[in-house]
């Protein structure tokens, strides 16, 4: 149902720590790189809609665009993957990140060039990239596909945006740390750490040898435990009280949760090497980190379900709340998958199936990207001061994400399966498993296609909501201009 785009919306109260008054000064401090971060983050997400469309299609159906070399799987797959990453995630991540450091810092931007200077060479950087891609340029490491010609524009452009959310810290006026701001530090600052390390001794100068083996899955794990789970994290920390009007259940533990994350989540990725042609010490290193992650497992479970405990029926009035409700059940599975994967049983039977990939997707989409959603539902009305145009929208974003999440996710892990099982009875030939595993790949495109048309309705009710709040702005200067006297014109 479209409402009076000049009416501010009905949000829940924020808290006792930021005035009503003050936030939305700070909100309008905010609106133009906002505006731009969140445009680029939508622009990117819909490309790699398409570019993931048509990559799942290609598995189960080769003719699919094989006649022109720039969209075959191999050179589309990497392309969608880095737009997905660093297109939509970093984009969104930087726009949420921004807002939730200046609320809870009570931080106003003091101004946006560089900030906006950064968002324009990250997009650059990104558009390079995946022509770099697309033109056969590839790295072939996954998490790195972009050729390296794309990194100065990418390493200045990052600078500049996580230099100015510390601004915004530092010229806060709240004297107390949360939760949220604790995972913010940790993505910021880890970032460049990994990703400097992971450009170096990989794509730069590269390692010899299974070391870059290693190097490969210490960098993926962090990407996704310190960068995007860091960022959800404080999303949820953050959202989830202020949409039921409760504290954060058990919230005194939260502190060990976050230590726990930062330590032993960092060394996790290295599971991944279970039976590898690693050193012995680097896999069990890399399982006992994995089995460590069970704590915070924990730890969450008590935080977020034990908040969401008694209030189950608030879901049913905000989609905000469902999209991060469903984010937490997928952060829950993560984090039991990478425990499973640290079991030599199971890493056995699902290393080199789809199953790895549905536990990819459930992470970055189930997790991070619904988490991400429901924080701009509540985060655009508030900078643009207007209510989302369409509920209906808001409707059809919810529905078809949440069942495109869970027959893309289902279908791999569930053909991940069979096909490990089936790869490990020497009696059935590769040519019989990979036929076997066609109906799963099918159902996980049309898993895709349900999502991008629920990004597609997201897209739409957010350039929506922006033209209005744009027309308001417009009618409310002519309307000051007209109600001013003429001698004062």
């Amino acid at each position: 149902m479209a409402t009076d785009s000049c009416l501010s919306p009905q949000l829940k109260p924020e808290g006792a720590h930021t005035p009503t008054s003050e936030a939305s000064v700070i909100d309008a401090s905010l609106r133009t790189p906002l505006t731009l971060l969140i445009t680029s983050a939508l622009l990117w997400l819909l490309v790699a809609s398409v570019l993931g469309v048509v990559a799942a299609w290609q598995l189960h159906t080769p003719a699919f665009f094989n006649a022109c070399e720039y969209v075959t799987y191999g050179r589309i797959q990497p392309a969608q993957s880095s737009v997905l990453i660093y297109g939509w995630g970093f984009n969104a991540a930087f726009a949420v990140s921004l807002w939730l450091m200046a609320r809870l810092s009570r931080g106003v931007l003091p101004g946006f060039g560089a900030l906006l200077l950064g968002t324009v060479f990250w997009n650059v950087g990104v558009a390079v990239g995946l022509v770099g891609i697309l033109s056969g340029f590839s790295s072939s490491i996954a998490g790195l596909d972009m050729p390296g010609f794309a990194l100065p524009l990418l390493w200045v452009a990052y600078a500049l945006i996580a230099a100015w959310t510390f601004v915004v810290f530092r010229d806060g006026r709240s004297q107390q740390l949360f939760a949220s701001q604790w995972y913010l530090f940790v993505a910021l600052l880890a970032f460049p750490w990994i990703y400097s390390i992971a450009q170096v001794m990989l794509v730069l100068v590269p390692v010899r040898g299974t070391v870059q083996s290693v190097i490969q899955a210490w960098f993926s794990g962090n990407l996704f435990l310190l960068w995007f789970a860091s960022i959800a994290l404080a999303a949820i920390y953050y959202f989830l009280p202020k949409l039921l009007l409760k504290p954060v259940a058990h919230y005194n533990l939260a502190s060990t949760g976050f230590w726990w994350i930062l330590v032993f989540g960092s060394w996790a990725g290295l599971a991944r090497l279970l039976g590898g042609p690693v050193p012995a010490w680097v896999q069990t290193f890399g399982a006992a980190a994995s089995f460590m992650l069970l704590v915070p497992l924990v730890i969450f479970g008590l935080n977020f379900v034990g908040t969401l405990s008694g209030s189950w029926g608030s879901l049913k009035n905000s989609y905000p709340l469902r999209f991060i409700a469903f984010g937490v059940v997928a952060l829950m599975l993560v984090l039991l998958s990478m425990v499973a994967d640290a079991t030599h049983g199971f890493a056995a039977l699902t290393q080199f199936t789809y199953f790895t990939a549905a536990e990819v997707q459930l992470g970055l989409y189930g997790f991070f990207t619904m988490v991400i959603f429901g924080s701009l539902y509540v985060i655009v009305p508030r900078v643009f001061a207007t209510a989302w145009a369409n509920d209906a929208l808001t409707g059809v974003h919810f529905v078809a994400s949440a069942i495109g999440v869970v027959l893309l996710v289902g279908s791999l892990a569930v053909g991940g399966i069979q096909q490990g099982l089936q790869l490990a009875d020497a009696s059935i030939a590769f040519s019989a498993v990979t036929t076997a595993t066609l109906p799963y790949l099918f159902s996980a495109s049309v898993g895709c296609v349900l999502l991008a048309i629920g990004q597609l309705a997201f897209a739409i009710n957010f350039f929506w909501t922006l033209a209005n709040a744009s027309a308001c702005c417009v009618r409310s200067v002519k309307d000051l201009l007209a109600a001013q006297p003429e001698a004062t014109r």
